[in-house]
């Protein structure tokens, strides 16, 4: 975690750098004026650490405060990053045809330009964030299933309750979920984020979801991170079942949970080894729904719909092409092979930056058609 906190601000760092480089040459401003903004951006660089820091005192207000300003300018220096870049590489390009492309005024005005989407896109990105979409999926198989034939399963994942994902943005999820009327209500994991002592009271929000076949819930790399032993507090009192490879026959199918492989490293000592054959010793010719948190696909398993989270649909554009190079199945519906396929959501909440561009929120419906039971 050191190695990684390290490698984010050096990043980071250059990203801001880059962006008062870019603005030392656009305005004349005094050596005490830049000190004076140097200071800031370093502050700005921190502010995830110094974040952290505050919310463990409990300073919650405070915290939250922080979390606005310092995330959002996050979001601002990345979009700037890349526009910048995009545009100066096209003011090169007309070089080559105009020579005033090169001048004074056409580089600040690029500059110019670069501000102003960025903190268009900010804003934008910033509200839509808020607008949790609703994704249908229909299954189909040859299972028979009570309920008539079919089962509404609804997935929520990466809802990252914390400092600003809290009561009237999760009510705003919840309201999705209730309107939805699951039959199963799944958490494909990073329910939770931040200082937990700070959030327990929102597991009540739960309450008022209460699907005909219960709540079941797995881990996602951010319950280790916050502290995996007050996760499962907080996701058992929102009446959610935990599964760590674990199967539960519901309904008709099989549910089965996988613990996140953050556990590995993050994680304590288990008493039970890792259950890795559980997905091929199911034999009972039910549908088998397998809740995995990060979207790998394991050949070997044996599942007919596999539900995850995790990549946020890189969230913020253009990101989503940087979450491929690590997850080829991003975003979407895949089919995998005869009966069987995955589901990858983009999540309902945001973590770091609360902005999402070209990857609005989502909960996904998914109704399960089979057979009626005679």
């Amino acid at each position: 975690m050191i190695v990684f906190l390290l490698i984010f601000i050096f990043l980071y760092g250059g990203l801001n750098f880059y962006a008062f480089s870019r603005a030392k040459n656009v305005f004349n401003c005094s050596r005490k004026v830049q000190v004076i903004v140097i200071i800031l951006l370093v502050l700005m660089i921190l502010a995830p650490v110094i974040i952290r820091l505050v919310e463990s005192r409990h300073l919650e207000t405070l915290a939250r405060s922080m979390a606005y300003i310092g995330y959002l300018w996050m979001s601002f220096i990345f979009l700037f990053f890349f526009l910048d870049i995009a545009l100066n590489l096209l003011r090169h390009i007309c070089k080559f045809f105009f020579k005033s492309a090169g001048s004074v005024l056409i580089r600040n005005i690029v500059f110019g330009l670069s501000v102003l989407f960025t903190f268009v896109s900010v804003m934008y990105g910033f509200f839509d964030a808020q607008r949790v979409r609703v994704k249908k999926l229909e299954v189909h198989t040859e299972q028979s299933l009570p309920n008539n034939g079919k089962i509404r399963i609804v997935q929520i994942s990466d809802v990252h309750i914390g400092l600003i994902i809290r009561e009237k943005r999760l009510q705003t999820i919840l309201d999705c979920v209730k309107d939805a009327n699951p039959d199963i209500l799944v958490s494909t994991g990073d329910l939770l984020d931040g200082e937990l002592n700070n959030v327990m009271p929102q597991a009540r929000q739960f309450d008022q979801i209460k699907p005909k076949y219960g709540k079941y819930a797995i881990t996602g790399n951010h319950e280790y991170y916050a502290g995996i032993e007050k996760s499962l507090e907080f996701t058992r009192n929102a009446g959610f079942e935990i599964l760590r490879d674990e199967t539960r026959q519901v309904a008709g199918i099989n549910i089965t949970g996988i613990d996140d492989v953050t556990g590995k490293k993050w994680g304590p000592k288990r008493d039970n080894p890792r259950l890795v054959n559980i997905l091929p010793a199911l034999q009972n010719n039910k549908f088998i729904l397998l809740l995995k948190h990060q979207p790998f696909v394991n050949d070997s398993e044996n599942f007919n719909l596999q539900l995850s989270g995790h990549t946020h649909g890189g969230q913020i554009f253009p990101f989503m092409f940087i979450t491929r190079l690590f997850f080829s199945k991003n975003y979407g519906y895949y089919e995998l092979g005869k009966n069987k396929s995955l589901y990858v959501t983009r999540g309902a909440g945001t973590w770091g930056p609360p902005v999402r561009i070209f990857a609005p929120p989502e909960i996904t419906i998914i109704d399960l058609i089979g057979e009626e039971i005679n």
